[in-house]
């Protein structure tokens, strides 16, 4: 009995015990959790992302705050458009444009009739000594070699639309302002002609040209590249009567090029873009004024994309033909002949000058030999005898330098020798030394005292 009452009582213990290490368990968790939650309330904290997921958040963070951005700028450029649409300067530029419409005019072929003629060209009926050969209208065909050096160039075989930035760095560089003179000189010399490419109006003439190049000459277009079959090259051998259309095009815009542009056509783009009409100066600001004014209102222009050859052509083509008939070709011939005459006469005087120098060159030569003559006396018998004993004399003196100083070389020699087999004591050397100082310094004294 006594047993069993004992272990009811230990079973009462340990349900008491277990009971209270639970409540005491419980109250200080949940008391903690509570104090910890209190302490890190407004604290960040860092959580590790693997790389793939972090590129791919910067990613979306990147596109949200450049959609943004490209939403704020058009705002502000829609706000700046309006504002400057409203302004007086916009007038202005309207004025200044209406001149110059966008639209292309419908062509018949009545007007061009070498269009049918495109695929029956014979070498027989072409006439003539260089392109076009007669076929082209020639203002049209001026207008498209200046479309052709004017516009940004895509070597070697085309060009693109003009952009006025390029065209003005290639044409005045540092100089904020040319004459007419270099203004020619530069279109001609320094830009090159490339075929125009994307083109309405000079869509049919392009290919009049090549294949007008090519039945001159007569030569078959052939594919560069070798077929399927062919595994030893990619690039296609070509026979004498062949060739390819990308050597066609590099070729006519060569001789295009030698053949340079109508001065009539030089006249009318250089008042064209003088906007002041200031006599025979252009001015950089006043020229890409022009064109970027030009650029800026032309519409359906795609990004990044200037003056189109056609729209080129289109503001030109009036003023061409005006400059074009009312050209005095007595006047022009006039005044190149004057300007040859100028250089053959200025290169003459400078030859002229060239030769005179030489020949005075050669005369100062000439008579400096025939003054030297006179100088040329022969001497007398007794002067050479004299001459001789000078020379003698001369000798004998350099033989006794020579012994003396030989003599005194072997003393020294002597003397070291004497030294080192004991002959001779130290003191016997530094009394000798001495008496060479007291003599140095007397000798010194009595130089003193005679310059006194």
């Amino acid at each position: 009995m006594i047993l069993k009452k004992k272990l009811l009582f230990l079973k009462i213990l340990i349900v008491l015990f277990f009971f209270y290490i639970k409540y005491y368990i419980c109250f200080f968790f949940i008391n903690n959790s509570e104090w910890c939650l209190h302490k890190l309330v407004g604290k960040t904290f860092r959580v590790y992302v693997s790389r793939p997921a972090q590129k791919k958040s910067n990613q979306l963070k990147t596109k949200i705050i450049i959609n943004k951005r490209k939403k704020e700028e058009n705002e502000k450029s829609n706000m700046r458009k309006n504002d400057y649409k409203s302004s007086s300067q916009y007038k202005l530029i309207e004025e200044l444009i209406n001149e110059y419409p966008h639209k292309l005019s419908y062509t018949n072929l009545k007007d061009e009739p070498f269009i049918m003629l495109n695929d029956k060209l014979n070498s027989k009926y072409i006439k003539g000594y260089e392109l076009p050969f007669n076929l082209i209208n020639p203002i049209k065909y001026e207008l498209l070699k200046l479309v052709g050096k004017i516009c940004d160039p895509f070597k070697p075989l085309c060009c693109y639309s003009l952009t006025p930035k390029i065209f003005i760095d290639k044409m005045f560089k540092d100089k904020s302002s040319i004459t007419y003179d270099m203004f020619c000189y530069n279109l001609e010399y320094k830009f090159k002609f490339y075929m125009p490419s994307y083109t309405e109006i000079f869509k049919f003439e392009k290919e009049l040209l090549w294949k007008l190049y090519m039945t001159v000459r007569n030569l078959k277009e052939v594919s560069p590249y070798t077929p399927l079959n062919d595994h030893e090259r990619v690039h296609k051998i070509l026979q004498d009567d062949e060739t390819t259309l990308p050597i066609t095009i590099c070729k006519v815009n060569k001789e295009i090029h030698r053949q340079g542009i109508h001065p009539s056509i030089l006249k009318m783009f250089f008042d064209f873009l003088n906007i002041e009409k200031m006599n025979n100066i252009l001015k950089r600001d006043n020229a890409f004024l022009k064109l970027e004014t030009i650029k800026n209102q032309i519409k359906n222009r795609d990004f990044m994309e200037g003056i189109r050859p056609d729209y080129l052509y289109i503001m030109f083509s009036k003023n061409a033909n005006e400059y074009y008939n009312n050209f005095n070709h007595k006047q022009y011939e006039k005044e190149f002949l004057d300007s040859i005459n100028y250089n053959t006469t200025a290169q003459k005087m400078i030859s002229e000058n060239s030769l005179y120098k030489k020949k005075r060159k050669q005369f100062s030569e000439e008579t400096k030999t025939s003054l030297m003559k006179f100088y040329d006396i022969q001497l007398p018998s007794f002067f050479k005898e004299y001459m001789k004993k000078k020379d003698q004399k001369h000798k004998e003196i350099y033989e006794k330098i020579k012994k003396m100083i030989h003599n005194k070389y072997l003393k020294r020699k002597q003397r070291r020798e004497d030294k080192l087999a004991g002959k001779i004591s130290n003191q016997e050397t530094n009394s000798d030394t001495q008496m060479d100082a007291n003599l140095d310094e007397k000798k010194k004294k009595k130089k003193k005292k005679k310059k006194k």
